[in-house]
């Protein structure tokens, strides 16, 4: 017979290679996430820019400004439309990840109980 100990180290180790996978792979999710999300902050900073403009300008100028602003407008769209498409994978991938590391953190407290037991077993 395999003894328990053993047994709850076992899981534990596999747990922890688990959990380790779901986190780097939550890490690379949530790096292209921050990318994503800062490209939307950055495209509303510079749409909010071209219409904070308070200098007259010209009929070229303005014709300019005018094309501008919605290139801008379509490429925030665009980005926002990325982040609501990876949102839910994040959140996927975030949960899974936090299973996973839970599970091998509950196993950990298994296996310490189990010898805290046996060490109360002895005296």
């Amino acid at each position: 017979m395999v003894d328990k100990l053993a047994q709850l180290a076992q899981l534990e180790r596999i747990a922890r290679l688990r959990a380790e996978r779901q986190l780097k792979h939550f890490a690379a999710l949530n790096a292209h996430m921050t990318a994503a999300r800062q490209r939307v902050d950055a495209l509303q900073v510079s749409l909010a820019q071209s219409y904070d403009s308070t200098a007259p300008l010209t009929l070229p100028e303005a014709r300019i400004a005018n094309a501008q602003a919605g290139r801008a407008a379509r490429e925030l769209r665009h980005a926002d439309h990325e982040v609501q498409r990876l949102e839910p994978r994040f959140e996927a991938a975030r949960q899974i990840a936090a299973r996973e590391f839970g599970r091998a953190e509950v196993l950990l407290g298994l296996g310490d109980a189990e010898r805290q037991r046996r060490r109360k077993e002895r005296y």
